[in-house]
């Protein structure tokens, strides 16, 4: 070792060392004193002493569950959170107002009517917070018009209906309050209090053995169970094992009416037939809308995928659909709809509402909607008519005019109460994954009115899976034409908790959402059913050819 050559070192060396030597002692001996401490207190409580244990670590949470979540509390953050504590504090649609927020000696084409409500209570006292599910229309019957009016909710009680004026003469304005806010917080609720008001069961068949299951897209079980995962989806389907049979054997499926409800015995009160869809009163009655600046509407292309569809999106005049932002071909006749699908594949893929249009087809097209009937297209290995097997997968062609149209149901959930063939079961995101696309190809999508009984999530999920299969098929065939078709009204006699059309207002609203700014055609079958009045979940008539003409026209 090298001496140190400046001994006036040595005293600052050795005092720094005595110095670290000293902290290092004082620390463990502060640790042996801790330590010895904490195991007499522990010996005299009779304590056992447990290992730290580490804070749980949150899930981690995918990006499609993100999705889902941000769509969903976009939604939320509009729906009352109020809890009823007496039915005649909720909303009376008998005891509030509707007049001309504006009033004004002429009315013209092209200007908006603007109608304020204030909405009070069975006591006659105004609320004070908003909320209420109100549905508005101007029309005029004797002109076979009509436009749905936009809601705007100041959530104090007062609420602006805007009415765009599109025609002349004399118009009249219907505000509905369908459910009050109380109702809507209710019925929320009511929704998301469980996995679903509708359950299912599964045959399981083998050979000789056979057996039926309890289903569902969660299962509260110690059983063991079947699960049925599309992992890419993260989509998953349960049932419980039978005993003696493999999960590779379930064949067929039905639907199961819980008979639950989440409603107290007050709320249940709000959703009577008598306080649904009850008329507010107005102080005013015709409006007489005139052509005052000779108003002519300017030109406006043809309907394009892609466009982005406004609300309202039209509005009906002598019972025929008019787009606000595009101009749409009329499907009036057989040979309309040959000249636009010859040479086609046309692939129908939802529920019962897009299995009209190959009904119509097949069983015959009203020439001018009446009962001309001439049929597009002949079915193929289907013998029945009408709603008979409306669960089966239906094929139908035209030989001569190389016309090919497929309908298919969008697998679970469905409300069937019979027993289906459930292996042929696929997701509509993988429909799409299945087929290969291409400028003769036309793919017209819906699915909502099914999933009315579950929480609104489940079907969030479902529409953004299939925008992300609709962006696979566009990667490898973007001249493929998309139409997405949203859910209708329906009748307003249907169970309010389970179908009602609150649940599928909000699916139209996360519907919109996801679909926003996609190359895809986007037909407003809510609007339509709205505008018309229509209380039918298969809309007939003009309603349904207005349907059918966007949906054509987007894709011809």
């Amino acid at each position: 070792m090298a001496a140190i050559r400046n001994p006036s070192f040595v005293p600052l060396v050795l005092a720094i060392a005595f110095f670290l030597g000293w902290v290092w002692h004082q620390n463990i001996l502060k640790i042996n004193l801790e330590d010895k401490f904490q195991r007499c207190a522990a010996a005299a409580l009779k304590i056992k002493r447990e290992p730290v244990k580490k804070e749980r670590e949150l899930p981690v949470i995918s990006a499609l569950q993100s999705k889902i979540n941000n769509i969903f509390h976009k939604i939320e953050k509009h729906i009352p959170t109020i809890r009823l504590t007496s039915f005649n504090k909720s909303t009376s649609a008998k005891n509030s107002k509707a007049f001309i927020s504006n009033p004004r000696a002429q009315y013209c084409i092209g200007e908006d009517l603007v109608v304020q409500l204030d909405m009070y209570d069975y006591f006659n006292k105004m609320k004070t917070y908003g909320g209420d599910f109100i549905r508005s229309r101007l029309f005029s019957q004797e002109l076979g018009a009509s436009v749905s009016g936009k809601v705007e909710d100041f959530n104090n009680g007062s609420y602006f209906v805007h009415f765009p004026l599109y025609w002349e003469g004399n118009v009249q304005v219907s505000s509905m309050l369908f459910h009050p806010s109380e109702g809507i917080s209710a019925l929320w609720r009511s929704r998301h209090s469980s996995l679903g008001v509708l359950g299912f069961q599964g045959k399981f068949e083998n050979f000789t053995q056979n057996a039926v299951t309890e289903c569902g897209f969660k299962l509260n079980t110690t059983k063991e169970v079947c699960e049925y995962l599309d992992p890419d989806d993260e989509e998953a389907f349960y049932c419980i094992k039978p005993s003696d049979l493999p999960c590779d054997s379930l064949t067929d499926m039905k639907a199961v009416n819980l008979f639950s409800s989440y409603l107290t015995k007050e709320e249940a009160k709000l959703f009577q037939r008598s306080n649904i869809a009850v008329e507010i009163p107005k102080n005013f009655k015709v409006i007489n809308v005139e052509n005052c600046k000779k108003y002519n509407d300017t030109a406006k292309p043809k309907c394009e995928t892609g466009m982005t569809s406004p609300f309202p999106s039209g509005y009906f005049y002598k019972n025929i659909w008019n787009p606000v932002y595009c101009n749409m071909t009329l499907y009036t006749s057989k040979e309309h709809f040959i000249k636009c699908l010859q040479r086609k594949k046309l692939f129908l893929i939802g529920d019962s509402t897009l299995r009209q249009f190959i009904m119509h087809f097949t069983e015959g097209v009203k020439t001018t909607w009446t009962m001309h009937l001439t049929p597009v297209t002949n079915y193929l290995g289907f013998n029945q008519m009408n709603w008979n097997s409306w669960q089966k997968t239906l094929l139908a062609v035209n030989i001569d005019k190389d016309i090919y149209v497929f309908y298919k149901r969008h697998a679970i959930p469905l409300e069937s109460f019979r027993f289906y063939y459930f292996k042929e079961d696929k997701y509509i995101s993988r429909q799409i994954d299945q087929l290969g696309g291409g400028m003769d190809t036309i793919i017209a999508i819906t699915l909502g009115q099914h999933f009315r009984h579950f929480p609104l999530t489940l079907y969030i999920r479902r529409v953004i899976n299939i925008r992300r299969a609709i962006e696979r098929l566009f990667l490898r065939s973007p001249e493929t034409k998309v139409i997405i078709k949203s859910e209708n009204t329906r009748e307003i006699h249907a169970s309010v908790e389970k179908t009602g059309d609150f649940h599928g207002y909000t699916q139209y609203l996360a519907l919109r959402e996801v679909f926003q700014g996609m190359n895809v055609g986007f037909v407003d079958a809510w609007d339509m059913t709205v505008s018309s009045a229509t209380e039918n979940i298969h809309p007939p008539g003009y309603t349904l050819q207005g349907i059918m003409s966007m949906t054509f026209t987007f894709a011809c």
